[in-house]
């Protein structure tokens, strides 16, 4: 199970990685096409990231509330609803599951 530790050193190898390709990589001779897939890569990182944590336990599949707050999340952000409003509903719709 990966914790917040892990997490935040594979987020700053990833970043760490991206700022040394910008260093030696002559951006020139990279297609826009590639560019653009590149810059997507921690985005995806981090969204299976936040996946395992959000759908596992121990290694097992769990269906809980904290998929119910993920996908009012996932809703407000398709919305473009403020990244505040969109935490604090979030855990408000876990905490409210929760409590059923």
């Amino acid at each position: 199970m990966l914790t917040w530790g892990v997490v935040a050193v594979l987020a700053v190898g990833v970043y760490g990685q991206r700022a040394l390709g910008m260093a030696l990589i002559n951006p020139a001779r990279i297609s826009h096409r590639s560019r653009q897939v590149l810059a997507m890569v921690p985005l995806s990182i981090l969204c299976a990231v936040t996946a395992l944590q959000t759908f596992s336990t121990q290694g097992a599949l769990v269906l809980d509330a904290r998929v119910a707050g993920i996908a009012a999340a996932a809703a407000l952000s398709w919305k473009r609803t403020p990244m505040f409003v969109v935490v604090i509903v979030a855990a408000t719709v876990t905490a409210a599951i929760r409590l059923i």
